[in-house]
C-alpha cells in the first residue's frame, strides 16, 4: 500500500516536469527562483529571542536553541503545530488521535505534560487547569508564522514557571510581512477539508495591518478498526481567526494583536443509569448518545519595543486570554492577564544587564457538578472551591559580561511568587560561551527551573465510574448464587502538601558553520528532577444497597481512593546533534538525532520494595531521529520529505510480569518509522499554487502509545490544497 501510494506522487512528479508540462514557463521564472531558492542563513545571520528576551545571533546564544523557519513549515505536511516540533531535536511528538498530541523535551512523554512552556509570541499558551497545553486549539496559523524557536534545557530565568525542560516559542509575521490577498482550500481522506483568507496592506508610511480566518474540518480519529465504523460520521470543526496592526516610526515599535480559536467535537458519550436510584423504570446499565464538545480562547494583547540609540532597549507586553472548555476532564473558564516589562543596558563596560518583572492573574472558574452527575459519568473532574483568583508575581535580572574577547559569562535569576502555594521561589542560572575561532562556539551552562503549581494536582479530584447490573455474584456451599449490581468509582486526588516540582540540568555544547552551505550544533545533558509525582493508594470503603435491578438482591458499592505525592525523582542523562547542509543551491538536507534515558529513584514509606513506580517513569524511548529533505528540481517545482524514526521502549521485566495478564507488549511504547512526502508546483507568481501531501507513507495504521493508553491508529493520509494570492 505504501509502496504503491509513493509510485502514485513519483508518476504525478514526472508528469509536472514532463516538457509539455514545463512547455512556455520561462516567463516570471526569475521571480519563482528568488523565491523558491531561498538562502540557508549562517548562524550569525539568524535572531533568536526566546533564550535571552534579547535579540542575539543564533551563533552566540549559550543554550541548546534550534529555529524552524517559515520555509521548513511550509516544505512539510504538518497541519498542526505539534506535527510541525517533529523537525527540532531534543522533542519528543506522540499521535494519540488525528487532533490529540503530547511533546515532550527532555523527559518521558505523558498525557498531562507540564515541563515543557510554550508561547505565542512570548504569550504563555498553559492551560491553567494542568500547566500542560492543549495542542489542537493553539490560536495560531501555521501560514503566519515566521518561525518556531526551540530552546531545550532550563529557561526559567527569563520566562518562568514550566521553562523545565525548555521552551517552545512560535513567533508570528508582522502585518508587513504576513500573505497578502491570498486564499486556500484543501481537501483529502477521512473528510479533511480546510479553508483560509489571508489578507495584508499598509495603512500609512508607518503601520501595516494584517488578518486571516480559517476552517477547519477532519474526523477525530483515523483508525481503520470496524470497530469504530458507527463513529465514521463524527467531525471535529475549528475555526480560528486573527488580526494584527503594526506601527513603527524610527526607535519604536508597537504592535496590537487580537484573534482566537473555537473547536466543536463530536463524540459518543454515556451515563450509567443504576438501577437502586429507580428500580421501576431501570431497563439498561447505561444511555449512550451523541453530543458536542467545545472549546474556545479569545486573545488581545499589546506589545511595545523602543531602541535607544545607546543601544538600551526597554520591552513591555500587556495580553488579556479568555479560555472555556465543557469538557468533563477541563469543565472550566479562564481570564488571564499578563504583564511583562523589561529594560536591557547594553554597555561595553559592564555587557548587557536585563532586569524585568512579571505579573500573571487569573480569573478561574470550575464548573459544578451534582453528586448524581459525579457517579454516572465514565469520568469527571471536580473542585471544592470553584472561584480562585491564582496570582503570580515575578522580578528577573540576567547580566551577560565579557570577561575577553572570546569569552562571555551570563548571570541570571528569578524570584518568583504563586498565592496558590503562598511560597516565593528562585530559578537562577549560570552560562559561559567561548568563541573558539569565527565560525565555532562552546557554550556550557547550568540552570534550575520549577513547575507551576496547577489546581489539577493541589485542589482537583478525578473520578472514574463503572457500572453493571446482576454482574457480581456469592456462592454457598450448594453452588447457589446470589447475584447483585455492581458499581465501582477510583477517586484521585490532589494533594495540598506537594513540594514544588525542581530540575536542575547541567549542559554543554558546541556549534560550527561553514558559511551558509552547513551548520552543525552538538549538545550533552544531565538533569535532576527532584519531587516528581505518583499515585498512593489510599483506603475504599463498600457500601451495600438493598435496592437493585430485576434479579438482583442489591447493590454493592466500592469507593477506591488514591492521592499525588511527590516520593520520586529521576536523573536524565542525553544529548541532540543537529546538521543542516546545502550541497547545491537548490536541495537543503536537515537531520537530527537525540537520546535520553532516565534513571529512577523513590523515597518514603510509599517506595519499600514495591519499584514499579520506578520501572515506569524509566520506561521510554531513548533513541529518536528526523530527516528533512527540501529540493527544488524546477523553478516551478519543489518536493520535501520528512522521515521521522522513534525507537520503542524497553521496559523492565519486573514491570512486564506485574501487566502479564494483558500481554508482553502492554507496555511498551512501539517503534515508530513514518514518511511524509510533499510535491509543489506554480506555473508564475500570479498562478495558482497547487501542493499534493502524504503522510505516514511508510507505516499505515500505526499506534504511537503503548496499549496501556489504548491509543487510536493513526492511518496514512493524503490532501490537496489549491492556494492563490490574487495581487
Amino acid at each position: 500500500m505504501a509502496l504503491s501510494s509513493r509510485s502514485s506522487l513519483f508518476c504525478i512528479l514526472g508528469f509536472l516536469i514532463s516538457p509539455f508540462a514545463i512547455a512556455d514557463m520561462n516567463e516570471g521564472l526569475g521571480d519563482l527562483d528568488a523565491l523558491f531558492n531561498m538562502p540557508l542563513d549562517s548562524l550569525i545571520e539568524t535572531k533568536v529571542v526566546t533564550a535571552t528576551k534579547t535579540s542575539l545571533s543564533l551563533s552566540d546564544v549559550p543554550a541548546s536553541v534550534h529555529v524552524i523557519t517559515s520555509k521548513e513549515i511550509e516544505r512539510s505536511t504538518a497541519r498542526s503545530i505539534a506535527d510541525i516540533l517533529i523537525l527540532a531535536p531534543g522533542l519528543h511528538v506522540s499521535k494519540y488521535s488525528d487532533y490529540d498530541w503530547t511533546v515532550s523535551a527532555r523527559s518521558k512523554n505523558q498525557g498531562e505534560n507540564n515541563t515543557l512552556l510554550v508561547m505565542v509570541d512570548g504569550r504563555s499558551a498553559i492551560n491553567p487547569m494542568y500547566s500542560g497545553v492543549n495542542w489542537d486549539t493553539l490560536p495560531v496559523s501555521l501560514d503566519n508564522i515566521d518561525r518556531i524557536e526551540v530552546v531545550l534545557g532550563p529557561v526559567g530565568t527569563m520566562w518562568g514557571g514550566n521553562a523545565v525542560n525548555g521552551v517552545v516559542n512560535i513567533i508570528t509575521k508582522d502585518a508587513e510581512s504576513a500573505p497578502k490577498a491570498q486564499v486556500s482550500a484543501s481537501a483529502g481522506n477521512y473528510d479533511y477539508k480546510e479553508f483560509k483568507a489571508h489578507h495584508s496592506g499598509q495603512l500609512n508610511e508607518y503601520t501595516h495591518l494584517s488578518g486571516y480566518i480559517e476552517s477547519l474540518q477532519h474526523s477525530p480519529f483515523t483508525d481503520e478498526d470496524p470497530h469504530f465504523d458507527e463513529l465514521r460520521h463524527l467531525k471535529v470543526l475549528t475555526e480560528r481567526f486573527g488580526m494584527r496592526a503594526d506601527y513603527q516610526n524610527q526607535q519604536n515599535t508597537l504592535s496590537l494583536q487580537f484573534g482566537g480559536i473555537r473547536s466543536r467535537e463530536d463524540y459518543q458519550w454515556l451515563q450509567y443509569t443504576p438501577a437502586f436510584l429507580d428500580t421501576i423504570s431501570h431497563q439498561n446499565d447505561y444511555d449512550s448518545f451523541f453530543t458536542e464538545m467545545n472549546s474556545q480562547e479569545l486573545f488581545t494583547g499589546i506589545q511595545y519595543l523602543h531602541d535607544k540609540y545607546d543601544g538600551d532597549q526597554w520591552e513591555s507586553q500587556i495580553w488579556i486570554t479568555h479560555s472555556e472548555s465543557d469538557s468533563t476532564n477541563e469543565p472550566a473558564s479562564f481570564t488571564r492577564l499578563d504583564l511583562d516589562t523589561r529594560y536591557s543596558f547594553n554597555t561595553q563596560d559592564w555587557g548587557n544587564l536585563t532586569v524585568g518583572t512579571n505579573a500573571r492573574i487569573i480569573d478561574e472558574k470550575y464548573a459544578t457538578f451534582t453528586k448524581e452527575e459525579q457517579y454516572f459519568s465514565p469520568y469527571i473532574r471536580t473542585i471544592e472551591e470553584h472561584e480562585f483568583l491564582n496570582q503570580s508575581y515575578g522580578l528577573y535580572v540576567n547580566w551577560a559580561v565579557h570577561i575577553t574577547d572570546t569569552t562571555e559569562i551570563t548571570l541570571g535569576n528569578r524570584i518568583q511568587y504563586a498565592n496558590i502555594t503562598e511560597e516565593w521561589y528562585s530559578q537562577p542560572q549560570v552560562r559561559a560561551l567561548q568563541k573558539l575561532t569565527e565560525n565555532q562556539r562552546l557554550w556550557m551552562g547550568w540552570g534550575r527551573a520549577v513547575i507551576t503549581p496547577s489546581r489539577l494536582e493541589l485542589d482537583t479530584q478525578f473520578q472514574e465510574n463503572s457500572y453493571c447490573s446482576s454482574c457480581i455474584y456469592t456462592e454457598d456451599a450448594n453452588g447457589n448464587r446470589d447475584y447483585y449490581d455492581y458499581m465501582m468509582s477510583y477517586h484521585y486526588l490532589g494533594n495540598r502538601d506537594l513540594k514544588m516540582e525542581s530540575v536542575d540540568t547541567y549542559e554543554v555544547g558546541y556549534r560550527y558553520w561553514q558559511g551558509n552551505q552547513f551548520q552543525l550544533s552538538l549538545s550533552l545533558f544531565y538533569s535532576q528532577h527532584d519531587n516528581a509525582r505518583a499515585y498512593q493508594g489510599l483506603d475504599g470503603y463498600r457500601y451495600f444497597v438493598p435496592d437493585g435491578s430485576e434479579g438482583s438482591n442489591g447493590t454493592i458499592i466500592d469507593d477506591i481512593y488514591a492521592q499525588l505525592i511527590d516520593p520520586l525523582s529521576q536523573d536524565t542523562i542525553g544529548g541532540e546533534i543537529s546538521a543542516q547542509w546545502k550541497p547545491i543551491n537548490t536541495l537543503q538536507i536537515n537531520a537530527n538525532y537525540s537520546y535520553k534515558t532516565i534513571k529512577g529513584d523513590c523515597t518514603g514509606s510509599i517506595c519499600g520494595s514495591n519499584k514499579l513506580p520506578i520501572l515506569d517513569l524509566e520506561n521510554t524511548p531513548n533513541h529518536y531521529a528526523t530527516l528533512h529533505i527540501m529540493w527544488d528540481i524546477h523553478p516551478t517545482v519543489w518536493v520535501s520529505s520528512v522521515v521521522n524514526y522513534v525507537s520503542a521502549s524497553d521496559p523492565d521485566e519486573a514491570l512486564i510480569a506485574a501487566y502479564k495478564d494483558y500481554g508482553n507488549d502492554y507496555l511498551v511504547s512501539p517503534e515508530i518509522v513514518t514518511l511524509d512526502m510533499s510535491v509543489n508546483w506554480q506555473h508564475k507568481p500570479t498562478w495558482p499554487n497547487i501542493k499534493l501531501s502524504a503522510e505516514n507513507l511508510s507505516n499505515n495504521q500505526v499506534k504511537e502509545y503503548s496499549k496501556q493508553f489504548n491509543p487510536f491508529a493513526n492511518g496514512t493520509q493524503y490532501y490537496a490544497e489549491l492556494s492563490w494570492s490574487f495581487i
